[in-house]
């Protein structure tokens, strides 16, 4: 039996102290010990975050606080929190250490525990103790577990709000054979069905997994290639218009083949790339991060879709028993047969510049809601922000962009 099925109760008399680090190295064993005997998010696993450190701090002119917790008695471990302190037009904000490619926040336990709400305040007392002077503190994307069965303590603190965002998973039990028939909706089914037909009336259908930095690298380079066209064409901006983040994630894919937490995968129609995932897998919970298709080449097939249900499959053969469909209320989450979750976010304020930026924030907020409600004026601003943040993280012309390799034209 799975050992997060039945978590242990904690014990009553815990008193946390707490020790601020302001490296990584300096927790490497104690986080790579609690990675193997405790709980941890594949987003918190410390490959990721060294990746986080090395290739995108930085261009968030953020630095790296991690809080360890200890029982004051015996000294035992109790959790590590990743957090970054960020500096921007003299502001000083505490952040979740992500620079926007960790879509959950949440700390790396040292014993797969179910916390209470009364713990949980006494070890948030602790962590805020330990943190340095800042205008605020601004922690988003909380979910309400690290993984399926083992509460996130943050989730529990005082002061917790819902966010406006929500993240949507389902449970993969069971052989991948059947687990169509078992966990998609019938409508779903019918969907993949129909798209397979179509796709083996243009050619030749392959499901691959990349295994060879050859094959991480030709992969790497059509997902980059095929999500920025097709953002492009929307008119938004992505992320990966940055050099460093295509880095970043290429990297992931390379150490995912030396037992890191990333993963390739690729539809491929006559030998060329339809449509590709890049996943992270940590234990028996799978992420769906970042996925990319050809819509030009198979119109009107929804190859995306077809993609994400060899996805679940693939990963259940490797035992994952949880696919999680990352952050989101697209509606084809739901058509697969996966359950939304709120998150949720907690912010605290410590001076007059701080409570000013989060009236601002909350301005933009409301007025990103009113926006909305006009779909054809918020679809234009979009897309002219989209285009001015595409400027924003285009490389200076004395630098050697990552760019990928022979990509197939648009």
């Amino acid at each position: 039996m799975d050992e997060r099925s039945l978590p242990s109760s904690a014990p009553v008399a815990v008193t946390p102290v707490a020790r601020l680090h302001r490296d990584l190295a300096s927790v490497r064993d104690l986080w790579l010990a609690c990675e193997a005997q405790g709980v941890c998010n594949a987003h918190q696993r410390y490959d990721w975050m060294a990746l986080v450190v090395e290739h995108l701090l930085a261009l968030d002119k953020s630095e790296p606080l991690i809080v360890e917790l200890r029982d004051a008695a015996s000294g035992a471990p109790i959790l590590l929190l990743p957090l970054a302190i960020r500096r921007k037009a003299g502001l000083t904000e505490i952040v979740p250490l992500s620079a926007g490619v960790c879509d959950y926040t949440a700390p790396v336990l040292a014993q797969p525990v179910a916390y209470t709400a009364e713990e949980a305040r006494r070890f948030w007392l602790a962590v805020r103790a330990a943190l340095p002077k800042a205008d605020r503190l601004r922690l988003d994307s909380i979910p309400h577990e690290i993984v399926p069965g083992i509460p996130n303590p943050l989730a529990l603190v005082d002061g917790i709000q819902d966010s406006a965002l929500s993240v949507s998973g389902m449970a993969t039990p069971g052989p991948a054979d059947t687990l169509a028939a078992r966990v998609f909706r019938p409508s779903f089914v019918k969907q993949v069905g129909k798209t397979r037909r179509r796709l083996e009336a243009l050619g030749t259908l392959s499901f691959e997994v990349a295994r060879t930095p050859a094959e991480v690298d030709a992969m790497m380079d059509q997902l980059l290639h095929l999500r920025l066209a097709r953002f492009r064409k929307l008119g938004r901006f992505d992320i990966l218009s940055s050099p460093a983040y295509g880095q970043f994630y290429r990297q992931a894919a390379h150490e995912g083949l030396s037992g890191g937490s990333a993963q390739v995968i690729g539809l491929k129609l006559d030998g060329d790339c339809l449509a590709l995932m890049l996943n992270l897998v940590h234990r028996d919970v799978a992420h769906g991060i970042l996925i990319a298709m050809d819509d030009e080449r198979a119109r009107n097939t929804a190859p995306g879709l077809f993609m994400i249900s060899l996805a679940i499959e693939q990963a259940c053969r490797e035992g994952v028993t949880y696919f999680d469909f990352s952050v989101g209320g697209q509606s084809y989450k739901q058509s697969v047969g996966a359950l939304s979750r709120p998150f949720f976010r907690l912010e605290e304020v410590y001076s007059l510049r701080g409570h000013a930026m989060a009236l601002a924030d909350k301005g933009a907020e409301e007025l990103r809601a009113r926006l909305k409600s006009n779909g054809a004026l918020y679809g234009r601003l979009r897309s002219w922000r989209g285009k001015l943040r595409r400027l924003s993280h285009r490389p200076a012309a004395n630098t050697a962009p990552d760019k990928p390799r022979a990509p197939d034209s648009d």
